[in-house]
Protein backbone atom coordinates (compact mmCIF):
# COMPACT_ATOMS: atom_id res chain seq x y z
CA UNK A 1 0.00 0.00 0.00
CA UNK A 2 1.55 3.54 -1.12
CA UNK A 3 2.60 5.67 1.84
CA UNK A 4 0.70 8.22 0.96
CA UNK A 5 -2.51 6.34 1.22
CA UNK A 6 -1.56 4.79 3.86
CA UNK A 7 -1.13 8.11 5.56
CA UNK A 8 -4.20 9.78 4.68
CA UNK A 9 -6.36 6.61 6.37
CA UNK A 10 -3.92 7.32 9.55
CA UNK A 11 -4.96 10.72 9.36
CA UNK A 12 -8.70 10.09 8.83
CA UNK A 13 -8.29 7.42 11.60
CA UNK A 14 -7.35 10.44 14.10
CA UNK A 15 -9.72 12.15 13.35
CA UNK A 16 -12.54 10.17 13.99
CA UNK A 17 -10.96 9.21 17.32
CA UNK A 18 -10.58 13.25 18.06
CA UNK A 19 -14.37 13.46 17.00
CA UNK A 20 -15.61 10.32 19.20
CA UNK A 21 -13.54 12.31 22.34
CA UNK A 22 -15.17 15.41 21.63
CA UNK A 23 -18.70 13.71 21.33
CA UNK A 24 -18.03 11.96 24.67
CA UNK A 25 -16.85 15.16 26.54
CA UNK A 26 -19.99 16.77 25.09
CA UNK A 27 -22.23 14.00 26.07
CA UNK A 28 -20.86 13.82 29.67
CA UNK A 29 -21.33 17.40 30.13
CA UNK A 30 -24.88 18.30 28.92
CA UNK A 31 -27.28 17.92 31.91
CA UNK A 32 -30.03 17.00 29.92
CA UNK A 33 -28.62 14.01 29.04
CA UNK A 34 -27.15 13.15 32.58
CA UNK A 35 -30.26 14.12 34.37
CA UNK A 36 -32.20 11.11 34.97
CA UNK A 37 -35.99 11.12 33.55
CA UNK A 38 -37.51 11.74 37.15
CA UNK A 39 -35.43 14.84 36.97
CA UNK A 40 -35.90 16.34 33.67
CA UNK A 41 -38.42 18.98 32.69
CA UNK A 42 -42.23 17.52 30.82
CA UNK A 43 -40.54 19.71 27.75
CA UNK A 44 -37.71 17.47 27.45
CA UNK A 45 -39.85 14.12 28.23
CA UNK A 46 -42.27 15.12 25.35
CA UNK A 47 -38.89 15.35 23.42
CA UNK A 48 -37.48 12.44 24.41
CA UNK A 49 -40.87 10.50 24.14
CA UNK A 50 -41.08 11.67 20.45
CA UNK A 51 -44.43 13.25 21.59
CA UNK A 52 -45.67 15.99 18.29
CA UNK A 53 -47.52 18.73 20.60
CA UNK A 54 -50.17 20.55 18.64
CA UNK A 55 -50.32 23.77 17.60
CA UNK A 56 -52.83 25.07 18.92
CA UNK A 57 -55.98 23.66 21.57
CA UNK A 58 -58.50 21.20 19.92
CA UNK A 59 -62.04 21.44 20.60
CA UNK A 60 -63.16 18.64 23.22
CA UNK A 61 -62.94 15.04 22.17
CA UNK A 62 -66.40 13.46 22.04
CA UNK A 63 -66.62 10.11 20.53
CA UNK A 64 -68.63 7.12 21.73
CA UNK A 65 -68.27 3.53 20.93
CA UNK A 66 -68.68 0.07 22.71
CA UNK A 67 -66.74 -1.56 24.83
CA UNK A 68 -66.07 -5.17 24.94
CA UNK A 69 -69.53 -5.88 26.96
CA UNK A 70 -71.13 -4.36 24.59
CA UNK A 71 -71.60 -0.98 26.54
CA UNK A 72 -71.11 2.43 25.57
CA UNK A 73 -68.94 4.67 26.35
CA UNK A 74 -67.59 8.15 26.21
CA UNK A 75 -64.21 9.90 26.15
CA UNK A 76 -65.89 12.59 27.48
CA UNK A 77 -66.52 10.22 30.39
CA UNK A 78 -63.00 10.70 31.82
CA UNK A 79 -62.39 13.96 32.43
CA UNK A 80 -60.61 14.77 34.79
CA UNK A 81 -57.88 12.48 34.29
CA UNK A 82 -55.05 12.52 31.31
CA UNK A 83 -56.46 10.02 28.80
CA UNK A 84 -53.87 7.97 26.77
CA UNK A 85 -55.71 7.09 23.89
CA UNK A 86 -54.41 4.71 21.17
CA UNK A 87 -55.20 2.96 18.08
CA UNK A 88 -54.67 -0.32 16.77
CA UNK A 89 -55.62 -3.60 15.66
CA UNK A 90 -54.66 -7.02 15.84
CA UNK A 91 -53.33 -7.47 12.73
CA UNK A 92 -50.91 -5.12 13.20
CA UNK A 93 -47.59 -6.17 14.14
CA UNK A 94 -46.10 -2.75 15.82
CA UNK A 95 -49.36 -2.52 17.73
CA UNK A 96 -49.01 -6.02 19.23
CA UNK A 97 -45.80 -5.42 20.27
CA UNK A 98 -46.07 -2.35 21.97
CA UNK A 99 -49.31 -3.65 24.04
CA UNK A 100 -47.43 -5.05 26.81
CA UNK A 101 -45.01 -1.99 27.90
CA UNK A 102 -48.68 -0.22 27.63
CA UNK A 103 -50.41 -2.79 30.04
CA UNK A 104 -47.20 -1.81 32.48
CA UNK A 105 -48.10 1.74 32.02
CA UNK A 106 -51.61 1.68 33.02
CA UNK A 107 -50.86 -0.98 36.30
CA UNK A 108 -48.32 1.87 37.05
CA UNK A 109 -50.74 4.70 36.76
CA UNK A 110 -53.75 3.48 36.98
CA UNK A 111 -54.98 4.58 40.44
CA UNK A 112 -54.02 8.10 39.37
CA UNK A 113 -55.58 10.78 37.04
CA UNK A 114 -55.10 8.49 34.34
CA UNK A 115 -57.17 6.60 31.80
CA UNK A 116 -56.12 3.90 29.23
CA UNK A 117 -57.84 3.47 26.38
CA UNK A 118 -57.90 1.26 23.37
CA UNK A 119 -59.90 1.86 19.91
CA UNK A 120 -59.27 -1.36 17.51
CA UNK A 121 -59.89 -0.69 14.28
CA UNK A 122 -62.00 -2.90 12.07
CA UNK A 123 -61.72 -5.61 14.36
CA UNK A 124 -64.59 -7.71 15.71
CA UNK A 125 -65.16 -7.68 19.29
CA UNK A 126 -64.26 -11.46 19.32
CA UNK A 127 -61.06 -11.08 17.88
CA UNK A 128 -60.26 -8.31 20.33
CA UNK A 129 -61.68 -10.05 23.38
CA UNK A 130 -59.64 -13.05 22.61
CA UNK A 131 -56.59 -10.84 22.13
CA UNK A 132 -56.88 -8.93 25.22
CA UNK A 133 -57.35 -12.55 27.47
CA UNK A 134 -54.84 -13.80 26.23
CA UNK A 135 -52.29 -10.94 26.77
CA UNK A 136 -53.75 -10.08 30.33
CA UNK A 137 -54.44 -6.86 29.17
CA UNK A 138 -56.87 -5.02 31.69
CA UNK A 139 -56.97 -1.15 29.92
CA UNK A 140 -60.35 -0.02 28.35
CA UNK A 141 -60.66 -1.77 24.73
CA UNK A 142 -63.54 0.17 22.61
CA UNK A 143 -64.16 -1.26 19.45
CA UNK A 144 -64.51 0.85 15.79
CA UNK A 145 -65.40 -2.26 13.43
CA UNK A 146 -65.58 0.15 10.41
CA UNK A 147 -62.97 2.58 11.14
CA UNK A 148 -65.64 5.42 11.16
CA UNK A 149 -62.96 7.42 13.75
CA UNK A 150 -60.54 7.31 11.90
CA UNK A 151 -61.17 10.28 9.18
CA UNK A 152 -61.93 12.32 12.00
CA UNK A 153 -58.69 12.42 13.90
CA UNK A 154 -56.96 12.07 11.42
CA UNK A 155 -55.08 8.62 11.34
CA UNK A 156 -52.54 7.86 8.66
CA UNK A 157 -51.13 4.16 10.59
CA UNK A 158 -51.24 2.33 13.23
CA UNK A 159 -50.29 2.40 16.25
CA UNK A 160 -51.07 6.29 16.50
CA UNK A 161 -51.68 7.36 20.18
CA UNK A 162 -53.18 10.82 21.17
CA UNK A 163 -52.65 11.82 24.47
CA UNK A 164 -55.57 14.27 26.18
CA UNK A 165 -55.14 16.80 28.77
CA UNK A 166 -58.07 16.49 31.36
CA UNK A 167 -60.02 18.79 29.93
CA UNK A 168 -60.52 16.44 27.33
CA UNK A 169 -58.05 18.16 24.34
CA UNK A 170 -55.12 16.84 22.40
CA UNK A 171 -52.24 17.78 23.92
CA UNK A 172 -50.06 15.91 21.35
CA UNK A 173 -49.33 13.01 19.07
CA UNK A 174 -46.94 9.43 18.80
CA UNK A 175 -47.22 7.78 15.78
CA UNK A 176 -45.55 3.98 15.78
CA UNK A 177 -44.49 2.17 18.94
CA UNK A 178 -43.08 2.89 21.79
CA UNK A 179 -41.88 1.73 24.91
CA UNK A 180 -44.24 2.79 27.08
CA UNK A 181 -43.30 1.60 30.40
CA UNK A 182 -40.06 3.20 29.84
CA UNK A 183 -38.72 5.25 32.82
CA UNK A 184 -39.08 8.49 30.21
CA UNK A 185 -43.03 7.78 29.82
CA UNK A 186 -43.48 6.93 33.04
CA UNK A 187 -41.61 10.00 34.52
CA UNK A 188 -44.37 12.21 31.24
CA UNK A 189 -47.47 10.89 32.48
CA UNK A 190 -46.41 11.43 36.19
CA UNK A 191 -45.82 15.01 35.11
CA UNK A 192 -48.70 15.45 33.20
CA UNK A 193 -51.35 13.55 36.07
CA UNK A 194 -49.97 16.19 38.72
CA UNK A 195 -50.68 19.15 36.53
CA UNK A 196 -53.52 21.30 37.51
CA UNK A 197 -56.25 20.45 35.11
CA UNK A 198 -56.20 23.92 33.61
CA UNK A 199 -52.76 23.68 33.27
CA UNK A 200 -52.27 20.65 31.01
CA UNK A 201 -52.37 22.14 27.66
CA UNK A 202 -49.38 25.09 27.79
CA UNK A 203 -46.41 23.07 26.82
CA UNK A 204 -46.06 26.52 24.84
CA UNK A 205 -41.96 26.49 24.57
CA UNK A 206 -42.05 22.84 22.32
CA UNK A 207 -44.90 23.97 20.03
CA UNK A 208 -44.78 22.72 15.95
CA UNK A 209 -46.25 23.94 13.01
CA UNK A 210 -48.64 21.22 13.07
CA UNK A 211 -51.95 21.18 11.65
CA UNK A 212 -54.88 21.42 14.30
CA UNK A 213 -57.60 19.10 14.59
CA UNK A 214 -61.02 20.39 14.94
CA UNK A 215 -62.86 17.09 16.02
CA UNK A 216 -66.67 16.88 16.01
CA UNK A 217 -68.81 14.42 17.72
CA UNK A 218 -68.12 10.65 16.38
Amino acid sequence: MPKSIRLKIALIGIGLIGCAVIAVFVFDANPLVKAKPENRSLDQLLVDMGVEIFSSRTSQVEVRLQDLNGADVNISDFRGKIVFLNFWATWCPTCVVEMPSMEKLHRKLKDKDFAMVSISIQDSAAEVKRFFKHNKLTFTALLDSSGKTVPGFGIRAIPTTLLLDKTGRIIGRVMGPREWDSRESIAMFKHLVDEPAADSTEISSLQQQLPSIALGKI
